[in-house]
């Protein structure tokens, strides 16, 4: 193929996993910490949350590589739809002999086994990959095996991986104690721009690749705009990419190729993400008050002055007041004298409000915690997605954004209005900046998280399913227009899914026909169940 073109012992992008390969992100690195961290702790359920193609699996992988010889794991990479089953398959990965045929049986036998394996020092740990297929009854099953416990500790450790559904699932209200269980939840996240570089450089070393430049550098932002900066998807967009240059006997692989690369390849996304200008001119701020579309507000520098009165209006600035800084400063430079932390914290504090909530109480909270936290004091959900603008207009509702005010800082902010003219009110520190949408592309990493409320306590859904929430869910294509009268079987079938393939094609969704959280949420937003809205209007139940 390309290898010999671009003199290369392999193909640097194959999506078979090599451990050779091995790259772990910031995200990868926190999320591995957490993890050895509960599992010498002896911590009882950790769970752990990733898109599609994130390094879930890597990450277990690398997990199980570096414990210790004293823990004995049982790693199950396509859990079964039945407790019993489920059950069986435990006892088979800890080399169980399969002789029990009831769920009493099989638990019996597994704590026989967990209780000989600690009088020899050795402590245990389940592993399920895939976890967001799992049926609630089959959960609260893995909830009754940390039940296994002597006077002192507990036998068996749980770990959990799964996409966002999984978390979904959690808060179900049947699920309440197994959520309550849950001593550490991670959320991973895809690479950022400069970790898309990094890593597309380090898989090129791995394969052999000299000095010579694969990708220039339009090619490389194109690249990360095309997949987000989910692994999984770089590989893909870039090996077609370098087959492309192969084929047209050009090298370095440019924008175009990618781009269209990325048009060849179903399910990318291709984000129009505008490279940043990142130049600040002082005199174009006195002038205008304007920054590339931004307007800019003074910003408190000394911690004495009341910030009571700072709170703008439509937009606006607010008055001069002594002690700001001068107002050169927007809204990145704003952010970049914060930590991620309390700009997270803010932003969340700004979307509970518009919630009708009380701020907590927590002055710095990464995202990763949002779901815990909201979950104990509010009952609210967190949808941590990767969007772009036109998702998030259709799904209308406030957001926090990660921003990235330097390359490679991450910052959060919240949005909270679309205005008639296009342009999108950011909220920091009660201060409000209208941005265009052109300048939000330049610092939106696409990143964003979303607060809402699973109303009726449905569970993710999808093709073969059956049951109440099957109905409510074609009751609620019925209403919105598309099922017809006689496809109200409770049972997700081939006319259900493509009504819902239809609904999120319309709204800016990925059309996969699966139920999960996005859609849930354009379903209530247009059935007006009662959440703050971003802007727009709604016409004839559907968001417009």
């Amino acid at each position: 193929m390309y290898t010999d073109f671009y003199q290369l012992e392999e193909k640097p992008f194959a999506l078979v996993p090599d451990p050779r390969y091995l790259f772990l992100s910031r995200s990868h690195r926190e999320a591995l910490a957490h993890l050895m961290y509960g599992i010498d702790a002896g911590e009882g359920f950790i769970v752990v949350i990733g898109q599609v193609g994130t390094g879930k699996t890597t990450l277990a992988r690398t997990l199980l590589d570096r414990v210790g010889e004293n823990l004995e794991v049982g790693f199950i990479f396509n859990p079964s739809s039945s407790a019993e089953e489920l059950l069986a398959a435990i006892n088979r990965e800890f080399g169980i002999p399969a002789s029990g045929a009831t769920r009493t049986e099989l638990i019996e036998q597994l704590n026989r086994f967990l209780l000989e394996r600690r009088t020899r020092g050795k402590r245990t740990l389940l592993v399920i990959d895939e976890a967001q297929n799992l049926e609630p009854d089959v959960l609260e099953q893995i909830r009754l095996l940390s039940n296994l416990e002597t006077e002192r500790e507990k036998l068996l450790q749980i770990l959990l991986f799964g996409q966002p559904e999984l978390d979904e699932n959690l808060s179900r209200p049947d699920l309440r104690q197994l959520r309550q269980r849950i001593t550490i939840r991670w959320c991973l996240r895809p690479l950022s721009r400069s970790e898309t570089r990094s890593y597309v450089a380090h898989r090129l070393r791995v394969a052999g690749a000299g000095e010579a430049e694969f990708f220039t550098p339009g090619a490389l932002r194109a690249l990360y705009g095309a997949s987000n900066g989910v692994p999984r998807l770089i590989n893909a967009v870039a090996d077609r990419a370098l087959l492309a240059g192969y084929s047209s006997g050009l090298r370095p692989v440019d924008a175009r190729m990618v781009r269209d690369a990325a048009r060849e390849l179903p399910g990318v996304r291709r984000l129009q993400l505008v490279p940043r200008q990142l130049v600040v001119r002082a005199s174009a701020l006195v002038a205008g008050g304007m920054l590339l579309g931004l307007v800019v507000t003074p910003l408190v520098m000394n911690p004495e002055v009341d910030r009571s009165g700072l709170a703008s209006v439509e937009g606006a600035p607010p008055a001069a007041v002594p002690g700001l800084a001068s107002a050169e400063m927007g809204l990145e430079m704003a952010l970049q004298l914060r930590t991620a932390g309390a700009t997270a914290a803010d932003a969340l504090n700004t979307v509970l409000s518009e919630w009708g909530y009380e701020p907590l109480g927590s002055e710095e909270l990464l995202p990763e915690y949002f779901p815990g936290t909201l979950s104990e004091q509010t009952g609210l959900l967190v949808l941590d997605t990767w969007f772009d603008l036109a998702r998030l207009k259709r799904l209308n509702l406030p957001a926090i954004l990660e921003v990235e005010p330097e390359p490679g800082i991450q910052r959060y902010v919240a949005v909270l209005r679309l205005q008639p003219d296009g342009t999108l009110v950011l909220q920091d520190q009660a201060r409000a900046f209208p941005v265009s949408e052109e300048r939000l592309g330049e610092l939106w990493t696409g990143r964003t998280l979303l607060l809402w409320s699973n109303f009726e306590s449905v569970p993710a859904m999808r093709l073969g399913m059956t049951g109440r929430a099957v109905e409510w869910l074609q009751g609620r294509l019925l209403g919105l227009g598309y099922l017809g009268p006689t496809s109200i079987s409770g049972e997700f079938d081939e006319v259900t899914e493509d009504a819902v393939r239809q609904l999120q094609a319309e709204h800016s969704l990925d059309p996969t026909g699966e139920v999960g959280p996005a859609t849930l949420i354009t379903i209530y937003q247009a059935l007006r169940y009662g959440a703050p809205v971003l802007g727009g209007s709604r016409e004839g139940g559907r968001l417009s």
